[in-house]
């Protein structure tokens, strides 16, 4: 089995918990992780044009982004 596969077969919420588990041990090896170029790029953007929203703990900014998420889904 493929792992776009065994991705395609999860729920949702066992897809945001494989995202959660990906990402944490992307970060528990962080030393010998090579970002792609891309988000050099997507950083760069976002230094030389700073947001007008305050800044929020990564908690908070989290719930925003899965309230963002949930809106774009029930518009749709």
């Amino acid at each position: 089995m493929t792992v776009e596969a065994m991705i395609s077969s999860l729920s949702q919420e066992d897809k945001r918990l494989a995202l959660e588990l990906l990402w944490g041990s992307i970060e528990r090896d962080a030393a010998s992780y090579t970002p792609p170029a891309w988000h050099g790029e997507v950083l760069d953007d976002r230094l030389n044009n700073p947001s007008t929203e305050p800044s929020l703990p990564l908690s908070e900014a989290m719930d925003v982004v899965r309230r963002r998420v949930n809106e774009r889904r029930s518009s749709s």
